[in-house]
């Protein structure tokens, strides 16, 4: 990783990990069955068990498969993320670290590619954009902290919330992390703008940097 300019690229791993399933159904099992079969029809079942009885799976599978029942799930998605979005719109001030981490949940859900986003805020801490910035592989992505900052002064924005996922399902920030979140914290207060957290996602966690004290 190279850190010695605010233009340079930045790069964040991750490390595997894996889990079981048990064989029975359990009553959550059968309510998102339940939920899965107006979309999925006969298949649900099926498709259920191929993706380890997991919905972050089964919803990254529905991030790139054709299909209407797909689509459809799709757009719940994008419906429940604009629900939870409407706390954080212009009326609301962010100052629930648990909303910001309900949304980025359901942004990175079932996603298996690391990204990198970024919450815009005006001064008084209301969402001017959210945005997705830098898109990489399974285990890695490079951050350009010089187009992060161009876009913090082309919205007027004082004050960003970072967020980025691990696929592996592993949030404990790494030391490329802390680099990372120190270089885009130096980068944005040349221009004034005040990085509020930085978040980490994976299956359906989120760790705030802020939080741990690491900001």
């Amino acid at each position: 990783m190279n850190a010695s300019s605010s233009s340079s690229s930045l790069s964040f791993s991750t490390t595997s990990s894996s889990a079981g399933q048990a064989d029975a159904l359990s009553s959550r099992d059968l309510r998102v069955l339940d939920a899965l079969r107006p979309f999925l029809g006969a298949q649900a079942e099926a498709l259920f068990e191929a993706n380890g009885r997991s919905l972050h799976r089964l919803i990254g599978v529905a991030r790139d498969a054709s299909g209407i029942g797909w689509l459809q799930m799709r757009s719940g998605l994008c419906l429940a993320r604009e629900l939870l979005i409407e706390d954080l719109r212009p009326s609301q001030a962010f100052r629930s670290a648990y909303a910001v981490s309900d949304y980025l949940k359901l942004h990175f859900a079932g996603q298996a590619h690391e990204s990198f986003a970024v919450l815009f805020l005006s001064a008084q801490h209301t969402m001017l954009a959210f945005e997705d910035m830098f898109r990489g592989t399974l285990t890695q992505t490079g951050v350009y902290p010089r187009e992060v900052v161009k876009r913090a002064l082309q919205l007027n924005a004082s004050a960003v919330i970072l967020a980025h996922n691990h696929p592996s399902g592993q949030i404990e920030p790494s030391e490329a992390d802390l680099v990372l979140t120190r270089v885009l914290k130096e980068a944005l207060a040349l221009v004034d703008v005040q990085v509020l957290d930085h978040f980490i996602m994976g299956n359906n966690r989120a760790a705030s940097m802020a939080e741990r004290g690491l900001l």
